[in-house]
């Protein structure tokens, strides 16, 4: 009995660590990178030319600005296997621009576009918050058509 138990209690030891080891993992696979996100921001940050951003305004306004988008998206609930539409980037992304929609960024008007001040934000300055709320297919669920 006492050897059934031993077992018993280490599956379940091992399993109460599996989660947080594999958030660590994520967090230390995807770094924050600050110098990537403001040259995302120089080139991408004028969505309607294909020219790079003239001026960035202020790195710690771009990176403050970044780091509320980050905040939020740490407040999200993760989508595991649940494959809703409402765990998908584009609705992620949606809620987001809604909830700061009529308020204007910290540099106030101009470039970068708000829009991609988020998009780069989330792959940049919080890669492991998104990586950990994305769809995943179920396991051993048959691929999609």
């Amino acid at each position: 009995m006492r050897k059934r138990t031993r077992v018993v209690l280490g599956l379940v030891t091992a399993v109460a660590l599996a989660a947080p080891v594999a958030v660590a993992g994520v967090h230390l696979t995807h770094r924050r990178d600050e110098d990537g996100y403001l040259a995302y921001l120089k080139e991408y940050g004028d969505p309607h030319s294909d020219a790079p951003v003239p001026v960035l305004p202020p790195a710690a306004d771009l990176l403050a600005e970044g780091d509320a988008a980050c905040d939020w998206m740490r407040e999200q609930p993760y989508a595991l296997w649940r494959t809703a539409p409402r765990y998908h980037f584009i609705a992620v992304y949606e809620r987001y621009l809604q909830r700061v929609s009529g308020r204007p960024p910290r540099w106030g008007t101009g470039l970068p576009d708000i829009n991609m001040v988020v998009a780069g934000a989330w792959a940049y300055l919080c890669p492991a918050d998104w990586e950990l709320r994305q769809p995943r297919r179920r396991p051993f669920a048959p691929e999609p058509d």
